[in-house]
């Protein structure tokens, strides 16, 4: 087997749901995962039941290729199909575009740092190290993640953008496929997709039909592709989610906090003690992602929102940014192939009900 470089590191996942939730003594549905940047539902699209038909043929490879999958993201992106490559997720063609472009003795570039880990340990994977004196490949995470700004394209070809957060800054290197340019994108995010496993790359004819070839045979699951052909058809309206956005940020900054401006669905707070105050947050079963300078939040909606933001001013010994978002709690999910129902009760909240359908 091939070594890997010393300094190689293999992703590290967050603990699990199951994990926060025993180390809080809660049950598993209570514990608030702010650490994912994912919405806090899926699409109504996506319930399970639009994979019910795919259900009864799973026994069958997806012969030919994926049907209207691919048409429906060309559509979508406003390229050819020819220049779409589908993979499982982004990480997955973060993979394939570092070993089609670069291996052992080669260098990739990345910009900016820090980063998107996964895009060096695709590098090293390959067998390459990181270095920008005369890359074989430089990599480009736009809006950039842990910060969430949206950094400049870098000059140098051949380039890659991870464009995991286009649907929130609506800003995109897809122009440039004839340049030397591969585009990443993913149905994780805003899309609500992120256990399906199903994202797509966007590249000019030749580049995306070798990428291809380099490929496994049907590299994602008739079900996940099921699903990102229903949410394709009813595309997420992102703009509630910016507004809730400004509205941790505005309140983050009542806390006396300064979170960096973003586009995208997280914010990344600058903070002493960060990794401290992040253990502390998961003992009380929420989950942030912990940085040495800072933390990463994902924002979900405003009940979610606000747990967070009264158990950080308390933690911080502050003032509650928000009204009655203390007290006793509870929510129960129900799920099944065509319903999903989730209850929130706050016991010593204003005596709101909300109901929401998701029928329009």
């Amino acid at each position: 087997m091939r070594a890997l470089a010393a300094s190689f590191r293999p992703y590290g996942w967050a603990p699990s749901t199951d994990e926060i939730a025993r180390l809080a003594g809660l049950d598993p549905v209570e514990v608030l995962r702010f650490d994912g940047n994912v919405p806090p539902d899926p699409l109504p699209s996506a319930r399970p039941g639009v994979i019910a038909q795919r259900l009864a043929s799973v026994n069958e490879y997806p012969h030919g290729g994926y049907g209207p999958l691919v048409p429906a993201i060309a559509r979508y992106a406003g390229v050819e199909p020819e220049n779409v490559v589908l993979g499982a997720g982004a990480d997955d063609l973060i993979f394939l575009v570092a070993r089609a472009f670069a291996g052992p003795g080669d260098e990739v570039a990345i910009e900016p740092t820090p980063t998107y880990p996964l895009l060096a340990i695709a590098a090293g994977v390959a067998g390459a190290g990181i270095g920008d004196s005369a890359p074989a490949l430089t990599f480009c995470c736009r809006p950039n993640n842990p910060s969430g700004d949206l950094p400049d394209l870098p000059a140098a070809r051949p380039l890659a953008v991870d464009e995991a957060y286009f649907e929130y800054a609506r800003d995109s290197a897809a122009g440039l496929l004839d340049d030397e340019v591969v585009v990443i994108r993913t149905f994780s995010k805003a899309f609500g997709l992120a256990g399906a496993r199903i994202g797509y790359a966007l590249a000019s004819a030749d580049v995306a039909a070798e990428l291809r070839a380099r490929q496994h045979p049907a590299p994602v699951s008739t079900l996940s592709a099921e699903l990102a052909l229903a949410v394709l058809a009813d595309l997420p309206d992102v703009a509630p989610g910016l507004d809730e956005r400004e509205r941790v940020a505005a309140a983050l900054r009542a806390l006396g906090l300064e979170p960096l401006p973003s586009w995208t669905n997280f914010l990344f707070v600058p903070v002493e003690g960060a990794r401290d105050l992040a253990a502390r947050l998961l003992a009380r079963g929420l989950a942030v992602r912990p940085f040495d300078d800072g933390i990463r939040l994902s924002v979900r909606d405003r009940a979610d929102d606000d747990v967070l933001l009264d158990t950080l001013a308390r933690e911080l010994d502050r003032p509650s940014p928000v009204d009655a978002a203390g007290g006793r709690r509870a929510r129960v999910v129900r799920a099944t192939a065509e319903t999903r129902i989730r209850v929130r009760l706050a016991l010593d909240g204003a005596g709101r009900v909300s109901v929401a359908t998701g029928a329009g």
